[in-house]
């Protein structure tokens, strides 16, 4: 009896010591913290490597969906598949919402599409460039005394799969998409009757509020559906060509920034996790917004 006791205690206090090491080394994979300024959630993303890019498989759906010439011209953009490594990071759980954004714009107007408010508090902030999306997180950072960014392309994609390799991050499965994400669907079809959408209904015409369906297994909303979010990165035509393996930040120029992750009126050709899109910086509309991430120990209090 006293054996075993002895080894319950031997393991108990070597479990904690090993804990309490991993605990001041890195934040663990579950952790979250709540920015007081704007009440922003986010999530620590374990660092790690995955493949980037579109699959062959998904490639050949695609060449066959869209002819040769169209794939060229809005998918070829996304080959070779290839392997990147990110470290660890914090990121809003969350879209940003038109609340978050008000903190720092009182008097931003998100507007409407055809008659349908965009404008609520819940719903992501839209009708925002490039350019205001890293105004907000420079204004968000002088207000914390952390430093906050846009997400990088790699860190968005590695992000958004959560360790899978299928087309979407809850699988090859398409009749699932309106559990997961705000997309064109048969309920935006109700009103748009020649658009092309999911063989499914999300619920929602336009944008939903953020957190409205299934998250990635990360424990992060809205990464397909609801709205484009802008990355930091230039686009390159070239870059998954000359993409370097660790932490890859894109082109250090360019006339276009990189968008990921579709919206509430795509169709299913662009609701992937490798789908990549190129706007201009200034470029503001119905359909594109922003989340934002903070590295390693910057997103959390120094006293801890």
């Amino acid at each position: 009896m006293m054996t075993n006791r002895v080894l319950q205690f031997f393991c108990l206090t070597s479990f904690l010591f090993f804990v309490f090491i991993v605990g001041v080394s890195a934040p663990l994979a579950e952790e979250t913290f709540t920015d007081p300024e704007t009440g922003m959630e986010f999530v620590w993303i374990a660092g790690g490597c995955f493949q980037m890019g579109q699959s062959k498989g998904e490639e050949e759906d695609l060449i066959k969906e869209l002819g040769r010439g169209k794939y060229d011209k809005y998918c070829a953009c996304e080959l070779p598949r290839h392997r990147v490594c990110v470290d660890g990071f914090w990121m809003g759980k969350y879209e940003v919402t038109n609340a978050q954004y008000r903190r720092f714009k009182s008097d931003h107007d998100s507007k409407s599409y055809k008659g349908h408010s965009l404008n609520d508090d819940k719903q992501p902030v839209v009708e925002v460039s490039c350019e205001d999306a890293i105004a907000y997180v420079e204004w968000l950072s002088s207000k914390s005394g952390k430093r906050f960014r846009l997400p990088s392309e790699a860190e968005w994609e590695y992000a958004c799969r959560a360790g899978t390799s299928t087309v979407c991050f809850w699988g090859d499965d398409v009749s699932i998409t309106c559990y997961y994400a705000n997309v064109g669907d048969k309920t935006a079809r109700n009103e748009w009757s020649t658009w092309t959408v999911h063989d499914c209904e999300d619920g929602f015409k336009v944008t939903a509020p953020v957190g409205s369906f299934k998250p990635n297994s990360f424990g992060l909303y809205d990464m397909l559906g609801n709205v484009w979010e802008w990355c930091s990165d230039w686009f390159g035509e070239n870059y998954y060509k000359e993409c370097p393996v660790h932490n890859p930040q894109g082109a250090a120029s360019g006339s276009y920034r990189v968008a990921r992750g579709s919206c509430w009126d795509s169709p299913p050709r662009y609701v992937r996790s490798a789908s990549r899109n190129k706007r201009l910086p200034e470029n503001l509309n119905y359909a594109i917004g922003f989340r934002v991430v903070s590295s390693g120990p910057a997103g959390v209090d120094s006293s801890r």
